[in-house]
């Protein structure tokens, strides 16, 4: 049983890269949209930092609500223009993704910063 488990947590881990591949090349090839460019990622660590510092600030003077809030209006902006230079099934499904290369973008970030330093 164990064995199975271990090859359908293989197999959803292929499916999850192929299916962020799949998103990627279907965007590039019909909308000529990168779903992966610079505005996303910008976007996608300036929302990490909000969420972080509303873990952090929580005071209870509702700057917690405002970072959340503003972490919330940057993945809308981010849905929103990939939607518009798609489509909503790609933007929709897209989301998970661009978070997922903002986290990887800052981790490379910080490799860098602890080889260079």
């Amino acid at each position: 049983m164990t064995a199975l488990i271990i090859i359908g947590i293989i197999l959803a881990i292929i499916a999850f890269f192929y299916l962020g591949y799949y998103l990627w090349n279907l965007s590039m090839e019909k909308y000529d949209h990168n779903i992966f460019g610079p505005g996303v990622i910008i976007r996608g660590i300036a929302s990490l930092f909000c969420l972080v510092f509303a873990a952090i600030l929580d005071v209870g003077d509702g700057s917690m609500a405002v970072w959340f809030i503003a972490a919330c209006i940057l993945w809308i902006w981010t849905f929103l223009a990939t939607w518009m230079k798609s489509s909503f099934f790609i933007a929709l499904f897209s989301l998970v993704y661009q978070g997922l290369s903002a986290i990887l973008v800052l981790q490379a970030i910080n490799k860098i910063k602890r080889g260079l330093g």
